[in-house]
């Protein structure tokens, strides 16, 4: 399924559209709906930490989606001054219809978060809340995958184990 256009900022306020600004070939998107399940995207962003290094291409956002009607101004909240330099910089803020975004993902709820991998403007795996062993395991296989198919890779240089 594609990823649908949408526009975010980021949380100093830089706009930025999507799926286009997107860095990484893949992205991993972990999309939250709420700045209380931080418990549950900070284990994907440790995953994704270990991922980015081993994957030269490879890069991950935090999508906080809020609705296009909220007045929450999440740069600007005290909230926003816990993250680290590095989370600061990778999560943007989507202000959309949510129930319109959900639908076009086909993601069930908010009561939790959802690990997106984009290729290509396409969603090619979803997972929801946790990070579990088994797709821990089929995001590396995956990865390495096409990691082993480019025609051109610096990351020979990089053990696989």
């Amino acid at each position: 399924m594609r990823f649908p256009r949408v526009s975010g900022s980021t949380l100093d306020g830089r706009h930025i559209s999507l799926p286009g600004g997107f860095d990484g070939d893949p992205t991993l998107l972990v999309v939250s709906f709420q700045w209380q399940q931080r418990s549950l995207v900070d284990p994907w962003c440790s995953v994704a930490d270990r991922l980015a290094e081993r994957y030269d291409e490879f890069e991950y956002y935090e999508l906080l989606v809020v609705d296009w009607r909220s007045r929450m101004l999440v740069g600007r909240t005290r909230r926003a001054d816990l993250l680290s330099g590095d989370q600061h910089e990778r999560m943007l803020v989507l202000r959309v219809n949510k129930r319109q975004f959900r639908q076009s993902l086909g993601l069930l709820g908010e009561e939790t978060i959802y690990a997106l991998l984009i290729d290509e403007d396409h969603v090619v795996r979803q997972a929801a809340g946790f990070p579990s062993s088994s797709t821990i395991e089929g995001l590396l296989s995956l990865l390495d995958d096409w990691d082993a198919a480019r025609p051109t890779t610096s990351q020979s240089s990089n053990s696989t184990g």
